[in-house]
């Protein structure tokens, strides 16, 4: 067995306490351990992202783990730690069976004057992309990142916001590009209202690929000027969002620009029923190291008809305009369309126990011949944190 599986044995030998207990042990007067468990059975009728054939397959995934949840008045932080373990019918589709692990921690502290937000997280994933698919193989990579921001209040009407982003992906078993990026915001922020802050802001970030034998640098360093404004622009309405102008300086190649802006914002319709919206358009790099323009949109709903019952549902679409590699033979710039509709159903038996079924719809489009897919996901399952 191993090593790391161990924890999702003692979550699961567990499970009967889970249901008839109180939720947590305390560990302390601010400090309390949760054991947490998923288990789903999916139906996914496009298992290798294929634009061709027929890879469907069914499978079952079990996700046990632990939960460190701290609550210090001021402060507040949670570490958690999982072992995703899939296992499919199909004989083809083994290679992409896995135990695939995950730690993810978050702490935040709200003073008087200072704000401050930081997460670290590594994951293991096993998983086709938009870049690599239609392969008799899976993808394994793993993600490292960690963060931290935080926003000091200078003045009655001023404050102050900086931070520090850190992302790796590596892709040990591939022919893909592992990649490491930097990134330094910068934010000024002055109170035009009570309720709403607006901003200047400038943003640094510095990528670096790891090309494999002669391949060209694809090293490249960004700039995000921008302004915006965050906090309750209406009674139900709350967000931040920027808008400026972005740069791309490669190593090797011309400098790019473009209308840059990012934004998250909130609708509260009623206590029962709010939405999201989500925009962004920023320089990015594929799992080949090629440099890419991504224009992304997203909207979500979250609705509640009973204590027990909930629903969500959700569309979102994302444009991605692949820079021309050095040295290719074709003048045609790869493009794609990225497109997910999802719906779920949950119900909550307790605050220990729910029930839920998902479906998801992934459909991708590009210029390339035979990267396009279509793509169905239905799922069942049931989740536990105790």
């Amino acid at each position: 067995m191993n090593r790391r599986t161990i924890i999702g044995v003692a979550a699961w030998v567990c499970l009967p306490a889970w249901v008839c207990a109180q939720t947590g042990f305390a560990l302390g007067p601010d400090l309390s351990l949760h054991m947490k468990g998923d288990a789903q059975v999916r139906w996914d009728d496009n298992v290798r992202l294929a634009s061709e054939g027929d890879s469907s397959d069914l499978a079952t995934v079990y996700t046990p783990g632990l939960e460190l949840s701290y609550l210090g008045g001021l402060s507040k932080g949670t570490l958690t730690v999982t072992e995703e373990i899939t296992s499919y019918d199909d004989l083809a589709h083994r290679i992409y069976e896995d135990e695939l692990f995950s730690a993810v921690g978050r702490y935040s502290y709200e003073g008087a004057l200072t704000k401050l937000n930081a997460q670290a997280g590594y994951r293991e994933l096993n998983q086709g992309s938009m870049t690599m698919r239609n392969r008799e193989q899976a993808v394994r990579h793993t993600v490292t990142s960690a963060g931290v921001d935080g926003i000091w209040s200078a003045t009655a009407k001023t404050r102050l916001g900086a931070g520090f982003g850190y992302n790796a992906i590596d892709y040990p078993d591939s022919a893909l590009t592992d990649s490491v990026n930097f990134s330094v915001p910068l934010d000024f922020y002055y109170a035009a209202t009570p309720k709403v802050d607006v901003s200047v802001g400038y943003r640094y970030r510095a990528t670096y690929i790891w090309e494999h034998g002669t391949a060209p640098s694809a090293d490249s360093k960004d700039h995000f000027f921008n302004v915006g404004a965050k906090g309750e622009f209406t009674p139900k309405l709350n967000g931040q969002f920027r808008v400026g102008y972005g740069m791309r300086n490669p190593d090797v190649g011309d400098t790019t620009g473009q209308l840059g802006f990012s934004g998250a914002l909130t609708y509260v319709y009623s206590p029962k029923a709010s939405f999201d919206l989500t925009v962004s358009n920023d320089f990015n790099n594929s799992g080949l190291g090629t440099s890419q323009k991504v224009l992304a949109f997203g909207a979500s709903g979250r609705f509640e008809f009973t204590p027990q019952w909930s629903a969500g549902l959700g569309l979102s679409y994302e444009m991605s305009d692949y820079a021309a590699v050095p040295g290719a033979t074709t003048s045609v710039r790869r493009e794609d369309e990225f497109f997910v509709g999802n719906a779920s159903v949950v119900y909550a038996l307790n605050e220990v126990v729910s029930f839920y079924g998902m479906y998801a719809h992934r459909k991708n489009s590009s210029n390339r011949s035979g990267l396009g897919f279509n793509s169905n996901i239905l799922s069942f399952g049931a989740s536990l944190r105790y």
